[in-house]
């Protein structure tokens, strides 16, 4: 754990991801992203937004949220899907 901006959270790949809003920051674009691959993990879902970020000229997220969906039946049955749950995750990415 890590603190800056006045808040802790977390690096990965050069992001700083935080579940805290930062007070005054400018919000350059929402960003989120979905993990449908069986035994993905929260590190892919933190690298695919790290990279969504960077392109942006982001260089932290803050109001990271994240979690696992349970897929629905019907994707289950129509995407023939082996496992039954997506990671995802999701933030606002800024410029600190």
């Amino acid at each position: 754990m890590e603190t800056r901006h006045g808040v802790k959270g977390t690096i990965d790949n050069e992001i700083f991801f935080t579940e805290s809003a930062i007070s005054g920051a400018s919000i350059i674009r929402h960003v989120h992203a979905r993990i449908n691959r069986q035994n993905s993990n929260l590190e892919e879902v933190k690298r695919e937004l790290a990279q969504q970020a960077k392109s942006l000229g982001a260089n932290t997220i803050m109001n990271f949220r994240y979690g696992q969906k349970k897929h629905q039946w019907w994707e289950l049955v129509f995407t023939f899907r082996w496992d039954t749950e997506s990671w995802y995750g999701e933030g606002d990415a800024i410029r600190a």
